[in-house]
């Protein structure tokens, strides 16, 4: 199956930009993601931290209603919350088992 994704996204981007700039906050928040995944330590610090908060406030339903800067995908379907450890603990861990 060919999909043209670069044509796609060529399309995304210009309608984005003939829409104007971004709101405030969703710009804010890329530019924190941003600033924490050039630095990987404090990325790491921070996705080791944020998934068990998440998985927590997500509570017994394993899913969020709605989430602040994600309600595009929670109008119309739940979002999974985090489940366990984070993915680049979950594959230091693996190799680390491996190396042994």
């Amino acid at each position: 199956m060919a999909i043209p994704l670069p044509s796609m996204m060529r399309k995304w981007r210009e309608r984005d930009f003939e829409r104007g700039d971004p709101p405030f906050l969703q710009r804010l928040a890329l530019r924190l993601w941003a600033f924490a995944a050039k630095r990987p330590r404090l990325y790491h610090a921070l996705g080791g931290s944020i998934a068990p908060l998440l998985a927590r406030l997500a509570g017994n339903r394993g899913h969020f209603i709605a989430l602040p800067f994600a309600h595009a995908w929670t109008d119309t379907r739940d979002l999974p919350a985090p489940q366990g450890k984070a993915f680049h603990e979950l594959y230091r861990e693996t190799r680390r088992s491996k190396a042994q």
